[in-house]
């Protein structure tokens, strides 16, 4: 049987909080520099990516890991994406876009982000998600 372990507890997923608020920037409950990784699976849905980005830099400690899995189809030019990131303070650990369904990014944080609120980061601009009919 299948026990989870003690840190668990401590540890509370924010799943769902991501979600497009009345707030101007979502918010996750935790304490500014108090997660080690934070993962992005399929969230970057919504139209304000840049806000989901800077607040995982927000939580995540220094030098904390940021893992982005994406529907490859998003992606129109990936070079660009990456470079937007790399403002918002992440550096590029690793890519991995062998599958033909899904890209995965691994990013450190490397610090608050680098570029104005009001900078636009057309990297950050991805094409809507298509789902085809089987």
């Amino acid at each position: 049987m299948f026990e989870e372990p003690e840190w668990t507890e401590a540890a509370p997923v924010a799943a769902g909080l991501w979600q497009v608020t009345p707030q101007p920037r979502p918010a996750v409950p935790l304490e500014d520099e108090s997660v080690d990784v934070a993962v992005i699976c399929l969230s970057l849905m919504g139209t304000n990516i840049r806000d989901f980005l800077e607040e995982a830099n927000r939580v995540l400690k220094p030098g904390g890991v940021l893992k982005v899995a994406e529907v490859s189809s998003r992606f129109e030019d990936v070079r660009a994406f990456l470079g937007a990131v790399t403002k918002l303070g992440f550096k590029v650990i690793s890519k991995d876009l062998t599958n033909s369904h899904f890209f995965l990014f691994d990013f450190e944080k490397t610090g608050p982000p680098r570029v104005g609120p009001k900078a636009q980061l057309s990297g950050l601009k991805l094409q809507p998600c298509l789902y085809k009919r089987r």
